[in-house]
């Protein structure tokens, strides 16, 4: 099935599965929405490609007959296993480019924070084959940075660069594709009847602790700490700049990007 899935891409996560779970923001309500809005109908069935621990699977259980969240890193599916209280809601390993799963499958596919680590050509086709004729494909990320303040959007920034100008210039580093083309790529694939970018936005209440783990996880810290421990200290000069522009509670703001299309 098409291209073989980058390792690197998907096995980097086992690192960070334990704190994953606990510090990303759950999808707003909103995406499902705008999902129905275009779909017509309750779905019988939902695909949630690439879905880590399940944070926007789980979303799905009072909404579709039957969702399954789909995820090559044993670890992150395991955790999402464990977190898991709906009989409705199924998680199996699989890649975006094989699913495993009957042609005219799913009413919806719905990818959370992960298609920029898919090869995009082959997933494309394989999530054509499981849709069902007017089936819906959703793409959607938070996008970075989070909206907690301008001075410690600016030294995230900084602190993210750094970070990944390390993590990359490592031997084999994971692939990435550029967020900005998937509407392009879509439209370019030809499969859907039409497709459209949505702006959209959710909130979460965040302690400092949650937020300070967070920032490490967006900003590529983790792994680039392996590789130049040096980084600390501009680590611990955002967060000193966080504790002192917040008590003990902060409301961050996500901004969210969609792709939409109709098969």
């Amino acid at each position: 099935m098409g291209k073989t899935e980058n390792k690197k891409n998907y096995e980097q996560w086992t690192v960070v599965a334990e704190t994953y779970h606990d510090i990303r923001p759950i999808p707003p309500t909103v995406i499902i929405k705008i999902i129905l809005s275009w779909l017509k109908r309750s779905p019988d069935i939902v695909v949630d490609v690439g879905c880590g621990t399940g944070l926007s699977t789980t979303i799905w259980k009072d909404v579709a007959k039957k969702t399954i969240g789909i995820e090559p890193n044993d670890e992150m599916r395991n955790i999402a296993q464990n977190n898991v209280n709906s009989d409705h809601i199924v998680f199996k390993k699989g890649f975006s480019n094989e699913l495993n799963l009957t042609s005219n499958y799913a009413d919806v596919i719905t990818v959370s924070q992960a298609f920029h680590w898919f090869d995009i050509d082959s997933t494309l086709l394989e999530f054509q084959r499981v849709l069902k004729k007017d089936g819906i494909l959703a793409i959607y990320d938070f996008e970075l940075p989070p909206i907690f303040g301008w001075e410690i959007e600016k030294s995230f920034l900084e602190l993210r660069k750094k970070c990944s100008e390390i993590y990359y210039a490592k031997e084999n580093p994971p692939v990435l594709n550029d967020k900005n083309t998937y509407h392009d790529k879509i439209k370019s694939f030809g499969g859907f009847r039409h497709s459209r970018e949505i702006m959209c936005y959710g909130a979460e209440k965040y302690t400092l602790q949650r937020t300070m783990d967070f920032i490490l996880n967006i900003s590529n810290a983790p792994f680039a700490m392996d590789n130049d421990e040096a980084i600390e200290k501009d680590i611990d000069d955002l967060f000193n700049l966080i504790k002192a522009k917040y008590d003990e509670e902060l409301e961050i703001i996500f901004p969210y990007k969609m792709v939409i299309a109709v098969k």
